[in-house]
């Protein structure tokens, strides 16, 4: 998916956009992270161009995580094996490649021009999205050597620590928000910009919304670091209503705006010989609660039960049977439309985080009001009739009882819902919380029957960056799957299924 790395000779701006929608087809070789493109100025193009792409990309491969959709529990693959194995996991550090060094470009091409500040905060926020998935699924990578554009490129940059990348991304959300809209008229992005169309109170809310979500991500490996950006951003703006939901909107393909934006399981439902099928802890916290999602999230067993039995991931082949491809409940719906938003952060996230952190005790607002106003927010994106959504909040789960232990599961599995196919996000915060619970097969792979709590080093980074890639995985504690990054540094996690010896478990 390389935008940067291309060989461009094309005179027209045409011919330069169709070398980039055909550079969206993924490649399996894996670049160095500094690998020094061909140098593209602003004669030659523009950061729009740049920032479309970037953006397009990055959110459609989030989307389609494949492993790491199984890891966060959102859905399974029927085909699938042993997937707690040592494999060379190289996706998420291709962002490198792909999509960092070319943000990094149009925070170069913009940082000099008084018209373009907003858009240079722009890219300053979409930087830390980037960096924050790879760094959550690896632990440390390399930071402030990476990736700073064509001019710098440094090939054998060393790894920094989680702390100092998340105490450095958090400063950058905070000065990207306070450099949006400070220099009066600006030159917009204006519909190149996919998530926004150039709206700088939207982006400002953005990164005030995502600087949350990492404040409250390091808030059991650094409180005082949590603690101090919570209290500081607690009172800006931020995403509290789906209308301001940072998403992009897949497109039919008969389109005349589609440039590859098709929905990807709308295209595998019309070719695959099998579904997609949904996991079982999103379903294991959703059907005894007779949640009024469910139904849209997910369709029933085609096996005519209505079932929504959700399939179990490291099932031994023995072990299959009662998950035949007819029995168990597929992605819903809405999913399966050719028009979908793919969300990248939404409303009732931001209200979830509000809660743990009112929960916490550092804010003195009511963690039981926003815990269902997050509710509601999630029900209302989509669009559950008032009734229904009445009935749940009058419900058991509607309001924050019991122990402070089920009070914060209760937290942590609303907004676990909330995030539904958000698939790096739903395993971060099992990893974080330790909820929702997990049920595993007994094919216990390489970590014992654990899911993995980080990603190993690419082997490549071995053959061309060795000396600091080992001083990294010695720093960690070696490069296992089970080696937690800096922020899992909750006790107790992760928490064991009530029903892990009993089988079948649903």
């Amino acid at each position: 998916m390389q935008i940067i790395n291309l060989n461009i000779k094309r005179k027209s701006i045409a011919s330069l956009l169709v070398l980039l929608m055909m550079s969206l087809a993924c490649t399996s070789d894996f670049d160095a992270i500094n690998t020094d493109p061909t140098l593209l100025t602003k004669e030659k193009i523009q950061p729009k161009t740049i920032f479309t792409n970037v953006l397009k990309s990055s959110i459609f491969e989030s989307y389609n995580s494949g492993t790491i959709g199984e890891f966060s529990g959102y859905f399974a693959n029927q085909a699938s094996g042993n997937i707690f194995s040592n494999a060379d996991y190289t996706s998420p550090f291709n962002y490198y490649r792909d999509y960092i060094i070319n943000i990094s470009e149009v925070m170069r091409l913009t940082a000099n021009d008084p018209q373009k500040n907003d858009q240079n905060a722009m890219a300053r926020i979409w930087k830390v999205w980037l960096y924050h998935w790879v760094t959550d699924a690896y632990g440390d990578i390399p930071y402030f050597e990476a990736a700073q554009g064509v001019e710098n490129v440094i090939n054998q940059p060393k790894y920094d620590t989680q702390e100092e990348i998340y105490t450095d991304m958090l400063k950058e959300l905070k000065e990207a928000a306070t450099q949006l809209g400070a220099q009066g008229d600006q030159l917009s992005f204006g519909n190149a910009d996919i998530l926004y169309q150039g709206n700088v109170e939207n982006w400002k809310k953005f990164a005030n919304s995502l600087r949350f979500r990492l404040a409250i991500r390091a808030r059991f490996a650094s409180p005082t670091l949590a603690s101090e950006n919570i209290s500081d951003v607690i009172n800006s703006p931020l995403i509290d209503e789906n209308s301001e939901n940072a998403s992009l909107r897949t497109l039919p393909p008969s389109s005349s705006e589609n440039t590859n934006n098709v929905n990807y399981i709308w295209t595998r439902e019309l070719t695959a010989t099998t579904p997609m099928f949904v996991g079982f802890p999103i379903m294991d916290v959703m059907i005894p609660t007779a949640d009024p999602r469910l139904p849209v999230l997910a369709s029933p067993a085609l096996d005519g039960s209505g079932s929504f039995r959700g399939r179990p991931i490291q099932l031994l082949q023995e072990e299959k049977e009662p998950y035949g491809q007819e029995m168990v409940a597929s992605v819903g719906p809405l999913l399966k439309e050719e028009t979908y938003d793919i969300i990248v952060m939404n409303a009732a996230e931001v209200l979830f985080l509000k809660a743990e952190a009112a929960f916490a005790g550092i804010t003195g607002e009511d963690p039981n009001q926003l815990y269902r106003m997050g509710i509601q927010a999630s029900m209302e994106q989509y669009a559950i009739p008032e009734t229904a959504i009445h009935d749940f909040l009058g419900g058991a789960t509607g309001t924050l009882t019991g122990t402070q232990e089920e009070q914060f599961e209760k937290i942590v599995t609303q907004k676990y819902i909330s995030t539904f196919f958000q698939h790096y996000q739903g395993w971060a915060e099992f990893r974080r919380t330790g909820y929702p619970r997990v049920w595993i097969g007994s094919d216990a792979g390489v970590t014992n029957g654990q899911v993995p709590r980080r990603l190993t080093y690419p082997n490549d980074e071995y053959l061309k960056n060795e000396a600091n890639v080992k001083a990294a995985a010695d720093r960690m504690g070696g490069n296992d799957l089970l080696t937690r990054v800096w922020w899992d540094a909750r006790e107790g996690v992760p928490i064991r299924h009530p029903l892990q010896d009993v089988f079948p478990p649903n």
